[in-house]
């Protein structure tokens, strides 16, 4: 059985990144992919390790968690311990760069080193993953529907791991229930299963907090259950102020849902322009994107460039937004002047984007 900080472990670490090469070839510049041999032979600081995350430097991320793994020797339970929560940057690194095909296989390789470990055998675990870190069983859940469309299955971990959260009390479980739940809610719009998604939606429509509430009623209006998600929007209503953003966003949203887009466009507005909160890209687009249905692109690709120049970090490098923008260019420009202002946008997204962006929100086919 191999230790888990055997480079066998290991798949090969992608280098290569689409923003950058689609930047090269339309006259911007994209990040430099990272050389291996800089990061190889040394542990990396945790310090370091967040910093290339905060920066959305998952190449190096990758790079950095694998070379550091690999320099932590193993001779206790905590040195296990150590290295297991060096795993969840390497695992999370791939997923963000869109490998997550890589990142399932090299979990499912750690699971099968964990068995060997004294600290799996110390707590003698039904599964190894017990002894995992929470954010490594939580990746792990999202596994096999990011890397094979089986949200069946992730929901079924997302599950178990909220069954083990419940038997607990504490702040901290809460925190954690609160999350799985959100992770569950986003992984039954995927489902193909309306019975199933049924099932799973009754469980989260009995929860207590207001954001729960909140995204299991948009997650009913998408499945077309209006009358469901109203009653749910008015159980959030009844326990969060008048004027509160969340209650103005799920009257947005019910409103798209019933195809009242003046309405839906003046309440994203109005969160959108609090000038006392912090700026609500969400709801920018998404007061964007009412433009467009109620007839002009223009005015959405103008509210789009604003967003986008005021908070370029946040808005400029969002894949959601660049395809509402590239949308509205679409239909407004075509031939020679519609691939000089897509060449101008990958430019300028590649200054702000991290590695792995989504270059398909550019509509380049």
């Amino acid at each position: 059985m191999l230790p888990l900080n055997d480079r066998r472990l290991f798949q090969p670490t992608p280098l290569a990144d689409a923003l950058a090469a689609l930047a090269d070839q339309h006259g911007g510049r994209g990040r430099a992919a990272p050389d291996a041999r800089e990061f190889a032979g040394r542990p990396h600081s945790y310090e370091l390790l967040n910093q290339y995350a905060a920066g959305q430097q998952w190449r190096a991320l990758a790079l950095a968690a694998e070379a550091t793994i690999q320099a932590t020797p193993i001779q206790s339970a905590s040195d296990e311990a150590a290295v297991l929560r060096l795993w969840t940057y390497r695992a999370l690194a791939l997923v963000r760069l869109a490998h997550a095909a890589a990142a399932a296989r090299e979990l499912q390789a750690v699971e099968a080193a964990t068995r060997g470990t004294s600290v799996y055998a110390r707590f003698r675990a039904r599964a190894p993953t017990v002894v995992w870190p929470f954010e490594l069983r939580v990746l792990r859940a999202q596994l096999p529907g990011l890397a094979h469309g089986d949200w069946r299955r992730t929901c079924e971990r997302v599950c178990a791991l909220l069954r083990a959260c419940e038997r607990r009390a504490g702040d901290a479980n809460a925190q954690r229930r609160f999350r799985l739940q959100m992770l569950l809610a986003g992984a039954v719009l995927r489902l193909r299963d309306a019975a199933l998604a049924a099932a799973l939606l009754a469980r989260l429509d009995a929860a207590d907090d207001p954001r729960v509430l909140s995204a299991c009623a948009r997650l009913h209006l998408q499945l077309g259950s209006l009358p469901h998600a109203e009653l749910l929007f008015r159980r959030v209503e009844a326990r969060v102020p008048a004027d509160d953003k969340l209650l103005l966003m799920n009257r947005a949203m019910y409103a798209v849902a019933a195809g009242k887009w003046a309405v839906a466009r003046d309440l994203f507005a109005r969160v959108a322009s609090d000038p006392l909160g912090e700026p609500h890209v969400a709801a920018a687009n998404n007061a964007a994107v009412c433009e467009l249905f109620l007839g002009s692109p223009q005015r959405m690709l103008a509210q789009l460039q604003l967003l986008m120049a005021d908070s370029p970090t946040a808005a400029g490098s969002a894949a959601e937004l660049v395809f509402n923008y590239c949308t509205a260019l679409d239909l407004l420009h075509d031939g020679p002047a519609l691939l000089a202002e897509k060449s101008r946008k990958i430019a300028d997204v590649a200054t702000w984007a991290g590695d792995g962006f989504d270059t398909s929100a550019f509509k380049m086919q």
